[in-house]
């Protein structure tokens, strides 16, 4: 009887959300992380996920189908090794090949809420999407996790650096509400969401990429408008 009612227990809370502990979650371009933006966080050795996302890019009045996949793998302690693909410009076909996310986070402060630090690069392999970073997350005994650093990327070749920053903030049981952005001297973009885990291994995500981007804007962003729904599973056989 005992065992019986543990047991109702725990498949209730597995119902519910209700768990301390989540795993990463993938950002829209692979590395674990918040909307669009990495965090420190990386996937525990010898652990894995797979994600995908969907929806559609706007272009202006337009709109063409967007979709990513994408995999996680703890390669080594503090170690993330992953890769990232989907749909090529036109929406209709994927496009060849994937790019790889690296990410390393040291083990760096003490107590139940350190600041966790965190180097890495995504897209690598494209020629144009290919960017280094580094990041700092900040727990927050209350549940908030803030995210700050900096991403350095090529387009044209030429070097642009970006600020961005990001905040995870829970609100109900397994409920994440997400925002971050990415901020230089002509670039400005904002990217919202919300992350829903059914269990701590497995979330729903809904995404607005360049929330406030549109046509006639002067001031250049990193991606396209696009907006996307999908899910993250961590280990799933």
């Amino acid at each position: 009887m005992l065992k019986s009612l543990v047991l109702f227990i725990v498949l209730i809370l597995l119902s519910t959300g209700v768990f301390a502990y989540s795993f990463p979650t993938p950002s829209v371009h692979g590395a674990s992380g918040l909307v669009r933006i990495p965090d420190a966080s990386v996937i525990p050795y010898k652990n894995w996920n797979l994600a995908i996302d969907y929806g559609a890019t706007q272009n202006g009045t337009t709109s063409t189908p967007a979709m990513f996949y994408k995999a996680n793998l703890g390669t080594f302690h503090n170690f993330e090794l992953g890769f990232v693909g989907g749909y090529d410009n036109t929406g209709t076909v994927i496009r060849e090949g994937v790019f790889i996310n690296m990410k390393y986070s040291p083990a760096i402060g003490d107590g139940s809420d350190p600041l966790l630090l965190a180097i890495g690069v995504e897209n690598l392999a494209s020629h144009t999407q290919t960017g280094l970073y580094m990041v700092a997350t900040k727990p927050f005994k209350q549940g908030p996790r803030l995210s700050f650093g900096f991403m350095a990327d090529f387009p044209a070749g030429k070097f642009r650096p970006l600020g961005m920053a990001g905040l995870d903030f829970p609100v109900g049981s397994g409920l994440h509400i997400l925002g971050d952005l990415f901020a230089g001297e002509t670039v400005f973009q904002v990217n919202a969401g919300v992350r829903y885990f059914l269990i701590p291994t497995f979330a729903i995500d809904g995404r607005a990429i360049n929330l406030l981007g549109d046509s006639t804007s002067a001031t250049a962003t990193k991606d396209a408008k696009q907006y996307l729904v999908g899910f993250s599973w961590a280990n799933p056989f």
